[in-house]
């Protein structure tokens, strides 16, 4: 692995972040992504500090082989204290699965939500069927881990060429999560929203894939979950809410990962 050097990492930092989420931004530094806590703040002794190579190195075991969730791969540390300043982070090409829409919502907000929603879904639903085995698969690898994925909006993307769904943002906690969370991290969930031919057909093409990649492989869990009310909810079609009731008690459950 080849570090980032100090012109590499404050260049990145200098440029519009591409993600924000709930615990920190993320910059583009061309082979990799730089990670800064929101408790952390970019000014000028920061960046001194950085020029000064006051940070420490501190490498990150990567647990996760070949697969990319957008994993830490080292950290700069501050001397002192040792809290993370900023991590260099593996790079995840594609556009989030997902957007977080909030009410309350005009007339054209909600006409725009859905427009942009159908525009990620079409790419979803013709994502080939690989490529949900891949993300199953993905989620059986964390159940055999201390990290859990968070279903929520913008922790999940998709590369539209290719077609492979990528699950980011990890939390260090062991939680059972199961298809119901892979759901959530899908689709968008648009309140009130109205009937829509396009969006159901799509929506069910989705929900069908991802079914029947979970029942392909299995789920590394040591029971069945209960169906989750949340995925239910964020389902708005009655045939793709009946396609997820109905093939739930048909995965099969294995205790180990491939």
């Amino acid at each position: 692995m080849k570090l980032l050097n100090k012109s590499e990492i404050l260049s990145a930092l200098s440029k519009h972040p591409i993600g924000r989420g709930t615990e920190a931004t993320t910059y583009d530094a061309g082979r990799y992504v730089v990670r800064v806590p929101h408790t952390v703040k970019i000014d000028k002794a920061f960046r001194e500090n950085l020029s000064n190579d006051t940070y420490n190195y501190q490498k990150v075991d990567n647990i996760h082989g070949r697969r990319n969730f957008g994993q830490p791969l080292y950290n700069l540390t501050d001397p002192k204290s040792g809290a993370v300043m900023l991590s260099v982070c593996k790079k995840v090409d594609g556009i989030t699965t997902n957007d977080l829409v909030e009410e309350p919502l005009t007339t054209k907000q909600k006409s725009d939500a859905m427009a942009v929603a159908i525009e990620k879904m079409r790419i979803m639903a013709s994502a080939p069927q690989k490529s949900y085995r891949r993300l199953v698969d993905d989620l059986n690898h964390l159940a055999g881990t201390n990290f859990t994925i968070d279903p929520c909006e913008g922790n999940m993307l998709i590369n539209p060429t290719t077609g492979r769904f990528y699950i980011i943002d990890l939390r260090p906690v062991k939680n059972i999560r199961n298809v119901g969370d892979l759901i959530l991290l899908l689709l968008t969930d648009i309140p009130d929203m109205p009937d829509n031919a396009e969006y159901f057909e799509l929506e069910q093409k989705i929900v069908n894939k991802l079914m029947r990649a979970a029942q392909s492989c299995g789920l590394s869990v040591p029971e069945q979950l209960k169906l989750k009310p949340r995925a239910l909810e964020v389902i708005k079609s009655e045939a793709a809410r009946q396609l997820y009731k109905n093939n739930y008690q048909n995965i099969a459950l294995h205790t180990h990962t491939k």
